[in-house]
């Protein structure tokens, strides 16, 4: 006997009781979706073949191309497809568009990683006879539960084929707030612990990592609902029952609203990897400091021992002879110091002629030096030869 696949969520309107309820069932076919319903897919229910995953979108009027690989793995888009009736008036609205969401999670996963990606896949069908279904794929656990106390038991505008869309489009929001502050807490607590403990550069890339993805993928949710704000306006242009005007700029507002969120939250994500960034720049400077106070320490202890060993290289020179009674010099020491003193003052200026020098001065640099300068003075000659021609 077979197991049975993983139940799929749904979450629909009922209209006797006027509330939304949540149900199970474990067969795909959109047909035998309620009228008014989202369907949350897990992803490991989401099928695997490509011709299943199309026999699917089809039901929803969506591209094939959405059964792609390329679009199960891209970090974005939004689209959309109307269908009119013979009085140029929408008969059905179908939408499709996806946003990613990375989390940071408390305690990692059994595979060992500390994060989990949402790839959250939205495909949805508007019809005119009153058939409204969004199926959602790859959804956190507790995202029907937060949509239904989201819903309030309130019927969405069966004319309007933005109804649904507005409370799914707070969750991914909501995710994305999640999302960018669990970015901040361990980055905080790196700026908490820099006094007392040594930096972890291993954790500050992870975070940095995370930070960038986040940062990422929140700029393409944001171009996301901008579109869906622009489609949501054409769509109510040309509904077959007008919506009050009230009713259409409160919508156009809220969205708006919602993208206003989501771009303070994209600065808040760029501020984060900013924090994390000037952390990691403290770090470096602090183990900067701490390697220039040993080469400190070790030029102290050459300083310490260098007289001596000065001192016992010049007495262990053929200029110095020790007798039986007494220490015999050499008349000639004096060529010893003619030679090492110049030679001293030379390196030294030759070193600090190099110290101050920008770029610093190498062979190579020297010798492009010296074959411009001859190239100088060649077309310097040239110019002379010529002018004098003329004359």
């Amino acid at each position: 006997m077979g197991l049975k696949p993983p139940a799929v969520n749904i979450l629909y309107y009922d209209e006797p009781s006027e509330a939304w309820l949540q149900d199970t069932i474990y067969d795909l076919d959109p047909s035998n979706f309620p009228e008014c319903s989202y369907i949350f897919v897990p992803v490991k229910r989401y099928p695997v073949n490509e011709e299943e995953r199309i026999a699917i979108l089809r039901k929803f009027n969506a591209p094939d191309i959405l059964a792609s690989r390329m679009c199960h793995e891209i970090n974005g888009y939004c689209g959309s497809k109307v269908y009119y009736n013979e009085e140029d008036k929408l008969r059905s609205y179908s939408t499709w568009f996806r946003c990613l969401v990375k989390m940071i999670l408390d305690e990692p996963l059994p595979n060992g990683k500390d994060y989990k990606w949402y790839e959250m896949t939205i495909v949805s069908r508007w019809d005119f006879n009153g058939q409204r279904r969004i199926l959602c794929i790859d959804t956190p656990d507790d995202f029907p539960r937060h949509m239904q106390d989201a819903l309030q038991n309130k019927a969405p505008d069966s004319r309007d084929p933005f109804a649904m869309h507005l409370p799914l489009m707070d969750q991914i929001v909501r995710l994305n707030d999640e999302s960018v502050w669990a970015i901040r807490d361990p980055i905080r607590e790196i700026e908490k612990r820099r006094p007392t403990a040594g930096p972890d550069f291993e954790a500050m890339h992870e975070i940095s990592r995370h930070s960038i993805h986040v940062s990422e993928v929140l700029h393409v949710t944001i171009q996301t609902f901008e579109k869906l704000l622009e489609q949501q306006k054409k769509v109510h242009a040309r509904l077959p029952i007008p919506l009050a005007a009230e009713y259409c700029e409160q919508v156009n507002e809220y969205l708006d609203f919602q993208i206003q969120m989501l771009k303070s939250l994209k600065e808040r994500s760029i501020s984060n990897y900013s924090r994390l960034k000037s952390e990691i720049t403290v770090a470096y400077n602090r183990i900067v400091q701490q390697d220039n106070r040993v080469m400190k320490s070790i030029a102290f202890l050459t300083m310490i021992f260098l007289p001596a060993t000065f001192i016992s290289a010049i007495f262990n020179t053929t200029f110095f002879q020790f007798g039986e009674d007494q220490l015999q010099a050499s008349k000639q020491l004096w060529i010893y110091w003619v030679v090492t003193i110049p030679s001293t003052l030379i390196i030294v200026v030759f070193w600090r002629s190099l110290l101050n020098r920008n770029p610093p001065v190498t062979w190579k640099s020297i010798w492009n030096m010296i074959k411009f300068d001859e190239a100088r003075q060649k077309r310097r000659k040239m110019m002379e030869e010529k002018n004098a021609i003329v004359v």
